[in-house]
């Protein structure tokens, strides 16, 4: 008999593209509602990635360097504060923002390179740093990181630039801030605990950063928060994170970069 059920499960299986045990409802090529346990498995190599899952369930490939401070990337949620969403599960319409107004989303794009997706926002009031973040953490994504020229370019020419579709001229803030550690002074980071990539090609090495001229600067002892200047190459600067415009222009645009 348990020959005959296997062998029924293994004829459903080529004539249907999605497979639910103990669901009739699958999501997945093979959708278990259960525990899943596999008798044996072979020992692998030192290389091989390791299989992690999200919140949800599904199940993902990850570094082995993942697991000491964050991934090959640098990623850390331990940093951010909480476990990042996929960009299907994000809010449709995405409805009221942190601190008031609202937000329309203006498109979504995918960089291959990571993976990840970066979706823009206009938020119908001007809004501050922290409410940003929130806005992030609300959506099941986080404020965009760019810790290395090649995304930076690529979040500009596809997502900031005119002639994108969204055309994000106004400033915009990033998941760049100053943190405060007991004994240290405060430093800016990523707030996904990633680093900049080094250019070592430089005497001394510096960081593949994209800030203006003379910034960040911390200018009266307050600025720690960071966003995209308007105007020209669209550096970065720093400024106090309370703050919803600079220069005339306000701060009611976003980017936020989903990692799956």
């Amino acid at each position: 008999m348990k020959k005959i059920l296997f062998l029924l499960v293994i004829i459903s299986s080529s004539m249907s593209a999605q497979v639910g045990i103990n669901t009739t409802q699958p999501t997945k090529t093979l959708d278990i509602n259960g525990e899943l346990r596999i008798r044996t498995l072979n020992q692998g190599a030192d290389n091989d990635v390791i299989l992690s899952a999200d919140g949800n369930g599904n199940v993902r490939k990850i570094s082995r360097d993942e697991l000491n401070g964050g991934g090959s990337s640098g990623f850390n949620s331990t940093i951010l504060g909480y476990d990042p969403k996929p960009v299907a599960n994000r809010q449709q319409p995405p409805g009221p923002v942190p601190g008031g107004g609202t937000a329309t989303e203006f498109g979504c794009k995918k960089w291959a390179v990571n993976n990840h997706t970066y979706c823009a926002y206009q938020i119908s009031q001007s809004i501050n740093w922290f409410n940003a973040f929130n806005f992030g953490k609300q959506m099941g994504g986080y404020l965009v990181t760019m810790p290395s020229d090649a995304e930076r370019a690529w979040v500009n020419t596809n997502i900031v630039a005119s002639g994108t579709g969204y055309n994000l001229a106004n400033n915009i803030w990033i998941g760049f801030n100053k943190i405060r550690r007991p004994g240290n002074p405060d430093q800016l980071q990523w707030i996904t605990g990633e680093e900049f990539r080094i250019n070592w090609s430089t005497n001394p090495a510096t960081t593949e950063n994209w800030f203006a001229a003379g910034e960040p600067n911390n200018a009266g002892g307050n600025e720690g928060a960071t966003h995209i200047l308007v105007g020209g190459e669209r550096r970065w600067n720093d400024l106090a994170g309370t703050v919803t415009s600079s220069n005339s222009s306000p701060m009611n645009q976003l980017i936020i970069e989903f990692n799956e």
